[in-house]
């Protein structure tokens, strides 16, 4: 699978199935080397000084960012990135089992699908072919980002509408009741308008008809260590066990144990991050945030539900050691299990990487002890078995159906 080629739009665009931990290996081996990165709409002469729309983007060292100084999303926008957040993508979809959690679109296509922050448009291909493989073939795209990242699907047999569209603006460009399936993934960070943040999903409810579906995956941006052999958050359905079994992933709710992060250099960057956040109105914690937001639509959403994951980011201690006492079997790792949690500590570096400039900001680092704190953290982390505390990235799956 040519992921470059999907990030700029010049071949297909996903797999015709769901990842495997192996694809999932050879492809972030694969970006984990691209070097290119997009060129920047030029911004030197005068009359572009303040034209944020038509050239939203600025070089700055070897990334490039919005160059908009009112929108706060801290991280890049380019190439690197894309890749990413389509590994990320990639991943989530494997550890949740497809390209949407709630049980009820599988037999019931929708006819129309908004996809807010669509990114490179990887999701609504991959759900386009969901939809496809089962006769399905009507299905309506559509997708919404600031900047265009998506190819033109249409090229690859999806019927797409992408529109440019900052959600810093009080309104969805889409009138009342509208689709079927309104799709939310990675968007935390994303700045949204005063009463956005005011009122929640009310707007994406708002384009949601009656009986449709709204559902929302996120990542938190902070980590925590799980502390050994947590009990599955609920009895999962055979299929959600036989996923949780297959990926080595563990479901959480409020009452899984969790501790701080252990390691230094994750405590260090834990810090700065929510330093910065704070001082940008952002948060690090936006599966919570969702599920606050979920469950506050009582009115309005019905059969709201959803999936919490826990990701090691290695191979915790007491995995290794047989449990808590270790007495147990030792845990033994596939190499699709391995690669799924490889991916997610590649793409937890590579995120990091890509907001150097605001945590280098809050850590109060110049350029030469930022370089010596990132040298040991990488160090530490692939070399020195810096991850056996349990660290792991929290992921999240909140949906539910519209009275």
């Amino acid at each position: 699978m040519d992921l470059m080629s999907v990030a700029l739009g010049n071949g297909p665009y996903l797999p015709s199935a769901p990842p495997s931990g192996s694809d999932l290996h050879s492809t972030h081996s694969a970006l984990s080397s691209t070097g290119p990165t997009w060129a920047t709409t030029s911004t030197s002469s005068l009359a572009s000084l303040h034209d944020y729309t038509n050239y939203p983007l600025v070089r700055q060292g070897d990334r490039t960012y919005l160059r908009d100084p009112e929108n706060n999303y801290p991280l890049p926008c380019d190439l690197p990135e894309i890749h990413r957040q389509i590994l990320r993508s990639l991943m989530l979809m494997r550890v949740f089992g497809g390209a949407f959690c709630n049980p009820y679109l599988a037999d019931r296509p929708p006819k129309r699908v908004l996809e807010i922050a669509c990114g490179s448009g990887l999701w609504s291909g991959m759900c386009h072919d969901f939809f496809a493989r089962r006769g399905h073939h009507d299905v309506m795209f559509y997708g919404i980002d600031l900047v265009a990242i998506a190819p033109d699907l249409r090229k690859k047999g999806v019927k797409w509408q992408f529109k440019r569209h900052d959600l810093r603006k009080p309104r969805l460009p889409y009138p009342d009741d509208y689709f079927d399936f309104v799709f939310i993934k990675d968007a935390g960070m994303c700045p949204l308008s005063p009463a956005q943040q005011v009122q929640g999903l009310s707007e994406p409810l708002r384009v949601l008809r009656s009986g449709g579906i709204m559902e929302v995956w996120d990542s938190d941006t902070v980590f925590r260590s799980l502390l050994p052999n947590p009990a599955p958050a609920r009895k999962l359905a055979s299929k959600e066990q036989e996923t949780a079994d297959a990926t080595a992933t563990y479901t959480f709710s409020s009452a899984t144990p969790f501790t701080n992060a252990q390691n230094k250099f994750l405590q260090d960057y834990n810090s700065w991050l929510e330093k910065a956040f704070d001082s940008r109105k952002l948060t690090s914690l936006p599966c919570a945030t969702i599920g606050l937001a979920f469950n506050s639509e009582v009115d309005v959403l019905d059969k709201v539900d959803s999936r919490r994951i826990a990701i090691p980011l290695g191979e915790p201690r007491w995995e290794r050691e047989g449990g808590k006492d270790g007495g147990g079997p030792r845990r033994q790792l596939t190499a699709d299990q391995l690669s799924i949690r490889r991916t997610a500590l590649l793409t937890v570096i590579q995120m990091i990487e890509g907001m150097e400039p605001m945590l280098m900001e809050a850590s109060g680092k110049s350029r030469d002890e930022w370089d010596r704190w990132w040298t040991a953290m990488i160090s530490d982390l692939f070399q020195k078995g810096g991850l056996a505390n349990g660290e792991c990235l929290e992921v999240s799956a909140w949906w539910g159906q519209k009275k």
